[in-house]
């Protein structure tokens, strides 16, 4: 056994595997060979009581005793130990136990996941249960913010994660003896009827009512899928709906795991976060093969860069290998919103006022070009997103993307017509020329609003061109990065080779940003910047100030094109702000259902058919209408 403190404490586990490192090296992983002459154990202290049962974890202390020196003469004899030394020393002890504690990492002997640490040392932000385990949010000693996921497997006693392995065991002998299929369905039902002969087990731990059995038993089945098929650990962080970003490091089994997340304690912020996980190689190789699988894409020394979607989340996975990441394989995964973005649920998380809204939303319906400004994880995907549904129903839209962000299928069911166009490796050529030839294919395929996931280089200059002579027949909108109308304009200009006059053709320019929450420290999204472009090349009005708004060129333009006086048009924005703010707040109270792209349609219909109305007479009509699908009294 491993000697390399006097005494230290450490914890057996019979099913579960434990480790305590200090200084990079192994302390205590196996005491099967325990030497009795040299050490023995410490009982009757609080911190060391024995537990006798078999089954169940006990912490023990081990002390080496010294061995038996002769003593001088002459030496003054000491027959005890002053009680300041025992106090010295048992603090000492305490504090080496406190280090080994931060240190010990455990998994059960089937996952390929550790998890560190101990929650209950972190200042607790928010706790919530989440699809597969539970979440603390929290501050770490250190300062930094903490993800602590505890998978449910991870919570299970010792002879329940038997059962399971045994079952993983059976499945992937069965697999290999009779071939077959192997899907999620198939692994499940497999997994069902074998988890039958282990009834009693499982009854002893739970009990024996009927709907528990029943929840633990699917709970079980889930296990062995991720632990066979599936994705192990990444499955329970992708199905946390919470989570935007994970990174894994390479080396993968020398870093934790870290996340970005959003929405927590209900408010929009963005939060970086550290882990409590850290995966094998053996993990993110099984995470790589079911890439490369699903993808059909090449992945090797000779095409170390893996980009494809995982689409049973709604995610996009980077993958970076050997020899561009020297120290081995590092991923990169974005999650996608599960609902769809509106401009009611950005209201109500606080990225943008109702003003605002209703001005976006007014320009977006008079058939304005826009570009959305940020830095990654600004939100501008969920901004552009938003956009799309304020859109007549009738307007035919075109999208372009590498990455299945845009709410293309959510916007099919509601009769929208889209088409989309998606840029991926196996096409020919690279990126850029990709996503310009995908732009001219879009202005052949008639009038059509069109939707680029992200403005790049080549085909900036198509867009602007088309912009310009009106070939796209309606409105053109992007993303492209860049923290102010300015720092885009230079951009595209002097990067991209765009001449000023032709970036001139962008109407409308949103810049999101985060900013710092003085009072939590946490990043929070905010629409920083409207404007438009103004008739001097290069000069931009913010159209967020309602005494410049008609003096900027877009609404010029509007004025002429649709036959509205300034405060008809007022009167619309005004009609359009108040119906969005409405709806942020009867969803915080009576569902997020009511932030949903539905009811914007239902609000934009009802705006349409009220022309000449004052704002307040199309809120309160408004209200009695929903008043009237809902049955909910407003």
């Amino acid at each position: 056994m491993p000697r390399i403190l006097s005494s230290v404490m450490g914890r057996i586990n019979k099913r579960n595997i434990h480790e305590v490192s200090y200084n990079d090296r192994l302390i205590i992983t196996d005491y099967s060979d325990s030497e009795k002459d040299f050490y023995s154990r410490k009982q009757g202290d609080g911190w060391g009581q024995t537990n006798e049962d078999p089954d169940t974890s006990f912490e023990c202390s081990f002390q080496q005793k010294q061995p038996d020196v002769p003593r001088p003469e002459n030496a003054p004899r000491q027959d005890k130990v002053s009680k300041q030394t025992i106090h010295d020393q048992r603090s000492l002890l305490e504090g080496l136990i406190v280090l080994s504690n931060s240190n010990v990492r455990s998994k059960p002997v089937y996952a390929d996941c550790w998890l560190m640490g101990n929650k209950c040392e972190l200042e607790n932000i928010c706790d919530y249960d989440s699809p597969g385990g539970s979440v603390t949010i929290g501050t770490a000693i250190d300062g930094e913010f903490e993800y602590n996921l505890t998978p449910i497997e991870y919570s299970y006693p010792d002879s329940v994660n038997a059962v399971i392995e045994k079952v993983i065991n059976g499945i992937r002998e069965r697999y290999r003896t009779n071939g077959g299929r192997i899907d999620k369905q198939n692994v499940i039902s497999t997994a069902r009827s074998m988890l039958i002969d282990h009834s009693d087990t499982i009854e002893a731990v739970f009990g024996r009512d009927v709907d528990a059995i029943e929840k633990v038993t699917a709970d079980m089945c889930d296990i062995v899928y991720r632990y066979t098929v599936g994705m192990g650990v990444f499955e329970v962080l992708l199905a946390d709906p919470k989570l935007e970003d994970i990174y894994i490091d390479a080396p993968c089994d020398k870093n934790r795991i870290h996340v970005t997340m959003n929405g927590i304690a209900g408010s929009n912020s963005h939060i970086r976060c550290r882990t409590n996980l850290v995966v094998d190689k053996k993990e993110v190789m099984n995470l790589i093969n079911i890439l490369k699988r699903d993808s059909g894409l090449q992945f090797c020394e000779s095409n170390p860069i893996l980009e494809t979607d995982i689409k049973a989340h709604d995610a996009r996975a980077t993958v970076v290998g050997y020899p561009m990441s020297p120290n081995g394989d590092a991923v990169a995964i974005r999650k996608h919103s599960v609902r769809p973005w509106t401009l009611t649920r950005l209201i109500a998380n606080g990225t943008m006022d109702p003003r605002v809204s209703g001005l976006l939303s007014f320009l977006v319906d008079n058939r304005a070009t826009f570009l959305i400004c940020g830095a990654r994880g600004a939100g501008k995907s969920s901004l552009l997103s938003s956009l799309m549904f304020e859109f007549p129903l009738s307007q035919r839209i075109l999208t372009i993307e590498d990455t299945m962000e845009l709410p293309t299928s959510t916007m099919r069911k509601m009769g929208y017509k889209v088409q989309s166009m998606l840029i991926d490796d196996r096409m020919g050529g690279d990126n850029l020329s990709r996503s310009d030839e995908a732009l001219r294919v879009s202005l052949r395929m008639g009038e059509s609003a069109i939707v680029l996931g992200e403005v790049r280089g080549e085909e900036a200059r198509t867009m602007y061109q088309s912009m310009r002579t009106g070939r796209a027949g309606s409105s053109i909108m992007g993303t492209i990065h860049g923290d102010s109308a300015r720092s885009v304009f230079e951009r595209v200009v002097h990067d991209m080779n765009i001449s000023p006059e032709a970036f001139m053709a962008t109407d409308i320019l949103v810049t999101l940003g985060t900013v710092k929450d003085r009072r939590t420290g946490n990043q929070i999204r905010r629409v920083n910047e409207v404007v438009a472009t103004a008739d001097m090349t290069g000069e931009f009005l913010d159209i967020s100030d309602s005494s410049v708004l008609f003096s900027s060129p877009i609404m010029r333009r509007v004025l002429s094109s649709s036959q509205l006086s300034k405060a008809e048009v007022a009167k619309e924005i005004r009609a359009r702000a108040a119906i969005r703010s409405f709806l942020a707040d009867i969803g915080k109270t009576e569902g997020e259902e009511y932030h949903g792209p539905e009811w914007i349609g239902i609000a934009n219909e009802h705006i349409s058919k009220s022309q000449g109305k004052t704002a307040e007479d199309v809120l309160l009509s408004f209200k009695s209408k929903f008043s009237d699908l809902t049955g909910i009294g407003v």
